[in-house]
């Protein structure tokens, strides 16, 4: 009885992954070379960086926009750097710039204001 219409002809369909194939015939397993695992390296280095500086400009909004929600050049020059810095992180990711999307600035003051709102 044939192995190719059996039980397990599903299990194995790829010729290269049968069991019953020699070990010198089975390709090896996808390896990086020394540069691909370098960019890989530095790339998630880079988006390390990225994601710290979107997250310490965010802190500090935040903290502006809920101690001093008056100082509207300091909200408006740390909003703009971190919109510059959310949309660098997103295309080190790989994420589409959407045009519907909202700047994280403008969502940070809405939610820095809330709890404003509520104390009042």
């Amino acid at each position: 009885m044939s192995k190719s219409n059996g039980p397990h002809a599903r299990a194995h369909a790829n010729e290269d992954d049968r069991p019953g194939r020699p070990a010198e015939i089975r390709k090896p397993p996808t390896r990086y070379s020394r540069a691909e695992y370098a960019k890989v390296v530095a790339l998630q280095d880079e988006v390390a960086r990225a994601d710290a500086d979107y997250q310490r400009l965010r802190n500090a909004y935040l903290g502006i926009a809920q101690n001093e929600p008056t100082h509207e050049v300091a909200l408006a020059m740390i909003g703009a750097d971190m919109d510059r810095a959310h949309a660098r992180l997103q295309a080190l990711i790989g994420l589409p710039r959407l045009p519907f999307t909202h700047e994280p600035s403008a969502v940070m003051r809405r939610e820095a204001q809330r709890p404003v709102d509520d104390k009042h």
